[in-house]
C-alpha cells in the first residue's frame, strides 16, 4: 500500500475533527468515540478504492452484486462523506 497525498489529507481532516469534538466535548465523551468510529467508513472508502469497488457477491437479505464499482467512484464517495456531509449538516442546523 502505497502512501499518497489524498490518503495523508483525508487522515489530516479525520484527526482535526477528531480533536475538535474533543475540545467541543471537553474530553473524550462516548458521542465523540462513536463519531470517530463513523469516520473509519469514509476513511476506508478513500484508502481502498480498488478494494471496496471489486467486491461482487452476495450482501445479505438476498441482495447480489454483479458489477465492480470504478475505484474512482467509490474514492470520490469517500470524500463526499469525509468532507461534503459534516459541511451539509453545518449550514443546515445553523
Amino acid at each position: 500500500m502505497q502512501i499518497t497525498i489524498r490518503k495523508l489529507l483525508s487522515l489530516l481532516i479525520a484527526a482535526a475533527y477528531t480533536m475538535t469534538m474533543i475540545f467541543q466535548a471537553h474530553g473524550m465523551t462516548f458521542g465523540v468515540a462513536k463519531t470517530c468510529l463513523i469516520l473509519l467508513i469514509p476513511l476506508a472508502l478513500i484508502w481502498f478504492p480498488e478494494e471496496i469497488g471489486s467486491f461482487t457477491g452476495y450482501v445479505g437479505r438476498g441482495g447480489n452484486v454483479d458489477a465492480e464499482i470504478p475505484p474512482i467512484m467509490v474514492t470520490v464517495m469517500g470524500w463526499v462523506f469525509l468532507v461534503g456531509m459534516p459541511a451539509l449538516v453545518y449550514y443546515v442546523t445553523r
